[in-house]
C-alpha cells in the first residue's frame, strides 16, 4: 500500500515538474529517392510532402519530434526522432515507419534537412536513400 501511495504522489511531481516547451508546425519538403537500389546514380525519383508535427525538449538539451502528413508518391507518411538541440537548432537520429527509412535529420530555424537510408525494397516503397530540404511554418504557441 505504501508503494502505491509513493507512486501516486510521485507521478504527478514528475509529469508536471519537467520542462514543457514545445511547437506545433506545418513542414513543406521537397525531395529525391533512389529506386530499388542504394546506387546515388540510379533510379532517382523526386518526391514531396506536407505535414503537420511537434517538437517537444524534454530536456535542456534532448528533443523528440513526431510528423504525420500527406506525401507523393508514397500518399502518406510518418517521422519520429530523437536528438540533441533546441526547438529551433537540433540534429536527431529519424525513423519513417512508412517508407521505413533511417537516417540523420537537422533543424535550423525554419529549414529541416534529411537524409534517410531505407532497403530498397517494398517495406521502404523501394527507396534505398530518401534526401529531403523541409520549410515549417510554426503553428499555436509555444508553452
Amino acid at each position: 500500500m505504501k508503494k502505491i501511495i509513493a507512486l501516486i504522489l510521485f507521478v504527478p511531481a514528475l509529469a508536471f515538474g519537467q520542462k514543457n516547451n514545445s511547437v506545433k508546425f506545418i513542414e513543406l519538403n521537397i525531395g529525391a529517392a533512389t529506386i530499388g537500389s542504394h546506387d546515388p546514380y540510379d533510379a532517382i525519383s523526386p518526391g514531396m510532402s506536407v505535414l503537420f508535427g511537434q517538437t517537444k525538449e524534454f530536456s535542456e538539451k534532448g528533443i523528440f519530434e513526431y510528423q504525420v502528413g500527406l506525401a507523393a508518391p508514397s500518399f502518406v507518411t510518418g517521422k519520429l526522432a530523437v536528438g540533441i538541440g533546441n526547438l529551433h537548432k537540433n540534429i536527431a537520429l529519424a525513423i519513417r515507419p512508412w517508407p521505413l527509412t533511417v537516417g540523420p535529420q537537422a533543424k535550423i530555424g525554419r529549414f529541416s534537412l534529411s537524409f534517410e537510408l531505407g532497403t530498397a525494397d517494398d517495406v521502404s516503397f523501394e527507396a534505398g536513400f530518401i534526401a529531403t530540404v523541409g520549410y515549417r511554418w510554426t503553428i499555436g504557441s509555444k508553452k
